[in-house]
């Protein structure tokens, strides 16, 4: 198995994103097994960035485990919600860049934020946003496949499990852990016979 994925999540405004994502994978269940851990890796480096005690990613990780159940209801656009639009090749103002890479069980996920200067401004707002727009792009992307979209509302709620308990069956999470955590969480709900492995 070797799996390359691209992601870019533009923020054209505070309230409008919209997602790039190329796969590299050629068969349909490497392509899957990446997106959904894709979504792992972001969301744990994005919440472990915001840190262990930060309202803001406590709430998000308990909202992930509640909203797990209701997906189907997700790409619904709520007043405070911000819009998926599609991506045009203009890049937001505010985005995160992300590439991820894995084979052999060698995996390699690298996150760059874009346009928060030297301070960060605006992390904690851009930060649960981008989970919930990646989380609704791939809801959307992936509406009539009934196992990516049970395995994605497993890979939610293990998240934000992970993110309150945190840990991962005898695993802390921390920056230095929280790779090796993504994958045993998408290992665990998507399972392909590589992954039976891990």
């Amino acid at each position: 198995m070797g799996i390359e994925l691209i992601l870019e999540i533009h923020f054209h405004q505070p309230d409008e994103a919209s997602v790039y994502l190329e796969n590299t994978a050629t068969a349909a269940e490497d392509i899957k097994f990446g997106e959904i851990l894709l979504f792992c890796c972001l969301t744990l480096r994005l919440l472990v960035n915001l840190g262990i005690r930060n309202p803001v990613a406590s709430g998000t990780a308990t909202l992930l485990t509640q909203i797990s159940d209701y997906l189907a209801d997700f790409t619904d656009v709520h007043e405070n919600d911000v819009r998926l639009v599609e991506y045009k090749g203009r890049p937001g103002r505010k985005r995160f860049e992300a590439i991820l890479s894995y084979s052999d069980r060698l995996l390699k996920f690298k996150l760059k934020p874009k346009g928060f200067g030297l301070f960060a401004r605006g992390i904690g707002y851009y930060s649960p946003h981008s989970i919930m727009i990646l989380l609704r792009y791939l809801v959307k992307r992936h509406s009539q496949d009934a196992y990516f979209f049970s395995s994605l509302a497993q890979a939610t709620k293990r998240c934000g499990e992970v993110f309150i308990t945190g840990h991962y069956i005898e695993g802390q999470l921390s920056v230095f852990t929280q790779h090796k955590i993504a994958l045993m969480v998408a290992a665990e709900v998507f399972k392909t016979d590589e992954q039976n492995d891990i």
